[in-house]
């Protein structure tokens, strides 16, 4: 039930034979946020594209970088995350590093790989954190300093303590045809799209040890990010009527040894006409909606998630601030606040009445009409109040929780169940000692 979406970044570089041979940055691995669950399934559908994160056609999206990253880096990612408004109804504003609210909040540097929010999912973020990680390490043009060690009568293989002591003697020297497919594949999932190779039946994986042990040396993946961002495989829901599509910048190479029949992918490094089709109906020319119309809920203003103990009442009451706001589609929503212990996991129960999935948790089913603006607890009238009893939380008393809050749809029309429309927790807390 839950997932922890961190990534640790490897990096094992060796130049061998006069040829850079440094193994790979840590690949794309669209973390949602530090701790996200289901209800139901312990690893989220994956598919062409996330209907229910897609940003409204038209939209502006405000970007900005945040500390790090040279000028000539910048323009490079600015240039090819640009590449997408050719194709799609939306546009990329890039802002300067001290402007206040973004969208979208890139940050140039080392050691969390190559990562993205998916379109909406960024709103779960903090606007102090980024939304989309690169790498440098994975733009460095490995053939230029391998050249130039072995002019300086070096042999191969070459340390990775040798590549990083010429990176800093000799900096800024690109492999900008990485930084281009790199770019444009993170942008894609900040516009909402999903890996290719996820398309129902596409690729027959070989699930073996060989291959974790892989991704686990190259990456620095656990099993679980293995399963959700290589072999996880998503609902023809999301393909949007769309065919497989091997040569997708979303796609991940593959090696022949990874599947059971050989098949393999070549690295793409533009997006293709396939791309095209798919994102031109996500953000179609002259429309406010995509032309696969799905429930959505947007949730902006949030405010603190305020956590009480109510002596009268004997429990911790739980007040979430935020505005919601829903499109032309009818829909349901839950509002659910857990318990989360202070190692990050959410506390198990096996109360009748408050859990959600085998966690200790209270929720509050809500209908919501099409084309709705609401607001909780952003006056003085309480309009949201979620309620934990001191008897469901048993030998908490004096231990530090955290509450995680999250908004989840049913789109009971499209059999799409529990989509994860907003997450967050607030900082640890100590419960009264001798009240649970």
């Amino acid at each position: 039930m839950k997932q922890y979406l961190v990534v640790a970044v490897i990096i094992l570089g060796s130049i061998q034979a006069g040829y850079a041979q440094f193994e790979k940055i840590p690949g794309c691995t669209t973390p949602v946020g530090e701790i996200m669950a289901t209800r139901k399934d312990t690893v989220r559908s994956r598919g062409m594209a996330d209907n229910y994160h897609t940003w409204d056609p038209g939209t502006t999206l405000l970007v900005k970088f945040m500390p790090g990253g040279s000028k000539v880096l910048r323009d490079k990612v600015m240039l090819n995350a640009k590449e997408w408004e050719k194709y799609a109804n939306v546009h990329f504003k890039f802002l300067p590093d001290d402007a206040g609210f973004t969208h979208i909040r890139i940050k140039l540097g080392q050691g969390k790989g190559h990562n993205s929010a998916v379109g909406t999912e960024a709103g779960f973020r903090s606007q102090m954190d980024a939304t989309v990680n690169f790498d440098t390490l994975g733009f460095v043009d490995a053939d230029y300093y391998a050249d130039k060690l072995k002019k300086q009568g070096g042999q191969p293989p070459f340390s990775f303590f040798q590549l990083m002591s010429e990176l800093r003697s000799d900096p800024n020297h690109w492999n900008y045809k990485e930084l281009r497919r790199v770019v444009m594949h993170e942008i894609g999932h900040s516009l909402g799209l999903l890996h290719e190779q996820s398309y129902p039946d596409a690729v027959k994986w070989k699930k073996t040890d060989s291959i974790y042990n892989y991704y686990r040396q190259t990456q620095g993946w656990t099993k679980q990010q293995v399963d959700m961002n290589v072999f996880s495989a998503g609902s023809r829901f999301y393909t949007n009527g769309t065919r497989y599509d091997p040569t997708s910048i979303m796609h991940y190479s593959i090696n022949g040894w990874e599947t059971e029949n050989g098949y393999q992918v070549k690295e793409n490094y533009e997006i293709s006409a396939g791309d095209k089709v798919l994102i031109a109906a996500l953000y179609p020319r002259g429309k406010t909606s995509a032309l696969k119309v799905v429930p959505k809920v947007n949730i902006t203003e949030v405010g603190d998630l305020l956590v009480s103990y109510d002596e009268n009442r004997n429990g911790l009451v739980i007040k979430p601030s935020f505005l919601l706001r829903t499109n032309s589609k009818l829909g349901e929503v839950y509002f659910v606040a857990r318990l989360v212990d202070e190692r990050g996991y959410f506390i198990k129960t096996n109360s009748q009445y408050f859990n959600w999935g085998g966690q200790s948790a209270v929720y509050q089913k809500i209908h919501l009409l099409p084309n709705s603006k609401l607001s909780y607890n952003k006056t003085s009238k309480d309009e949201l109040e979620l309620f934990l009893p001191a008897d469901q939380l048993p030998g908490l008393g004096g231990k530090k929780v955290k509450i995680a809050f999250a908004v989840y749809l049913d789109d009971v029309a499209n059999k799409e169940m529990d989509k994860l429309m907003y997450f967050s927790t607030t900082n640890p807390l100590s419960l009264p000692t001798g009240k649970f």
